[in-house]
This record gives C-alpha cells, structure tokens and sequence, in this order.
C-alpha cells in the first residue's frame, strides 16, 4: 500500500505511480506510447554511453559522477543527467547524491565483460543504423530495406565499401552471440561430429566457445573476405590455430565440402525466401553423399503467441539487411524446398535449433 492509497482511496495509479482514470482508457493508453518512446530514448543514451566507455569507469562501489567524467572526458552534469535516467529505469544504480555504481543490467556494458552487450549497443546507436530508421516509412511502400533507401545499397554492400561500420556491425555480432554460446555448445550433441563449418561465422564466436568444449572437433569459420584478418586474429587469440580455419566466400555462391556438420546461426533471417533456398541448396550440395552429415540451423523463430521481442527483432531485420523473422513452419518449408528435412528440434535460450538430414 503507498501513500497515495492512504491519502485517496478512490484513487487508481499504475506500476509506475502514475494516476490512471478507471473512467477514461485513454489515460493509461498515453502512458503506453509514451513509454515506448522513452525507451528508445533511454536506448540512445546506452549507445552514447558505450560509445564514450562510460560503463568502464563505473565500478562495483559508488563511483563520483565527477571521477566518471574525468576519465571518460565527459562533462560531468550532463553525464549525471544521462547516469541518472538510466539508474532510474534499472540499468546502474545511483546511491547519493550523483555517486553510481553497477546492478547486473550495467555490468553487461562494460566492454571486458565474458558476455559483453556493448558492441550491440555501440551498433544500434551507430550512423548506418540510424539512417536506416530514418528511412523505415519508406521501407512500408515497397518492403525495401531502410538501408537500401538509404544508401542505395544492400547492407552487405555497404558493409564492404565501409570498414569502419564491418566492424562495428562484426562487433555487434559477437555481442549477440557470445551467452547463447556457451549453453549451445555444452547442449547440443557436438560429440557426435569431427568437423563442423560455421557459416556466416564472422569473428568465430560461436566456433571457438564449441571448439573450446568440445576438444575433439576441428572448425571452420566461412564468411566474406572483408572478415578474414579479424576472424584469424580471433582464431590466435582463442589458440585454436592447430583446430580451425577460416575460408574465405560466399554462401550464396558455393560452400565448401568436407565437414559433417554444417551450421548457420541468425543468418538466414537476413535472406529472402529465394536466397534462403539458394543458401540452402548449396549447403545440400556441399554435404553431398557423406555419410551422417548434418545441416544445423539456429534461428530466432517466431511462435504462435507473436512473443514482443522476436516481432520487434523482425522491423529491424527488414530494416538492416531487408530480411524476415519466420515461424518454424516457415523455415522447415524452406529446408523442404533445398531437399533438407528436420529431424530434430530443441530450445537453448531463446534459440531454435533445427537439425535436419538430406531427403533420400
């Protein structure tokens, strides 16, 4: 019971202490759409915040806004107001007067941490995915992507003429997957493979976590040329050099052979329909008649129940690369048609993932 309820009984207030009007729906309807725009403001000052390595300087104690500044070179009020709104709303914790500390939330900012997000929030604040947004209302005339409207070009191609947003979108990447890596490589039966090629495997996040749990396997990491000297750079780091490589194409082209198993990680999402089927076809291809080999395809996949999260990732798939979120149904038709059927279907996290074997 609050002090509102003392004070006004009759009074109605929402989760947030706002004061509703059980009379007019129209009240609690404003504060909906106006939450929703607070969060996306509240998302442009993360982005901003990662941009300046604001979450390196906190620490685990209460931490002076003033010290904050200094070392990130920030002025000190206005970072108080940003630190501020964010604690307000769960992410930091402000004890005092302008002293802020970590929660669980923050922690996950700092760019050191195992299962960093700063590379996603750095993205989702960067130029190109800005100017995406800004063209979206275009994108509802003719289901183009933003960044096609805005730079004439598919966010691939822009990608290859741009080196500074290749890495920003790789780092991006590597944000996405490295939680969800961990658990799939300690779920899935990778015992059951030697060889196992990551397609679309960008700097090898998910490869390496796989190879580090499993040390029996030899990887390989397969994507655009633009990617090769931070993949193999990655490989070193992780010092799995003797176990894995990275070749260099395009799996809309043509994938190599030799692996028994084969996978695709939130990639196929970022394809039409065509060029799933093409993608897939190949991969058919590249598995030919080896014995037991396995097309593994780990997807976000829409349900029945239209979860907010994964339609929400679906306007910035459009919006990016100009591709879709699926149902499994979806996506096990599109197997279907590239001569792959689903044999087996699991949940790790959020993930779906889809085994399927070539039809006979």
């Amino acid at each position: 019971m609050t002090t509102a309820d003392i004070d006004h009984p009759s009074e109605t207030f929402d989760r947030l202490g706002r004061k509703i009007d059980p009379t007019d729906s129209s009240v609690a309807a404003r504060y909906v759409l106006n939450d929703i725009y607070c969060s996306a403001w509240l998302s442009h000052a993360i982005s901003a915040l990662c941009e300046h390595r604001v979450p390196d300087f906190v620490g685990g104690e209460p931490t002076a806004i003033e010290s904050i500044a200094k070392k990130a070179g920030l002025h000190a009020p206005t970072l108080y107001r940003a630190l501020r709104a964010l604690a307000a709303n769960g992410i930091f914790e402000e004890r005092g007067d302008g002293f802020f500390l970590h929660n669980d939330v923050s922690r996950l900012l700092c760019a050191d941490h195992p299962y960093s997000w700063s590379g996603m929030a750095r993205m989702w604040g960067h130029p190109s995915c800005m100017s995406a947004w800004m063209h979206y209302r275009k994108s509802l005339t003719d289901g183009q992507s933003g960044i096609k409207h805005a730079f004439g070009k598919t966010l691939y191609e822009h990608l290859a003429q741009d080196p500074a947003t290749t890495k920003a979108f790789s780092d991006a990447m590597i944000s996405n997957s490295a939680h969800a890596a961990v658990s799939i490589s300690r779920e899935f039966p990778f015992r059951n493979f030697k060889r196992v090629l990551d397609l679309g495997g960008g700097a090898g996040t998910l490869l390496h976590t796989i190879l580090a749990e499993n040390e029996h396997l030899e990887g390989v990491i397969f994507d655009l040329p633009e990617l090769e000297s931070l993949a193999k750079d990655s490989i070193r780091t992780a010092d799995l050099a003797s176990r894995c490589q990275f070749i260099a194409g395009n799996f809309l082209s043509e994938v190599p052979s030799g692996a028994d198993l084969y996978l695709i990680k939130n990639s196929l999402w970022n394809w039409s329909d065509d060029h799933c089927i093409e993608i897939l076809r190949n991969i058919r291809r590249a598995i030919g008649t080896t014995y037991g080999a396995r097309f593994l395809l780990i997807e976000y996949v829409i349900n029945s129940r239209n979860k907010k999260w994964t339609t929400a990732y679906d306007l910035q798939i459009l919006n990016m690369p100009g591709g879709r979120a699926r149902t499994e149904a979806e996506y096990k038709m599109l197997l279907l048609q590239a001569g792959l059927a689903v044999t087996e279907t699991d949940i790790i996290e959020d993930q779906t993932l889809m085994l399927s074997a070539p039809v006979q």
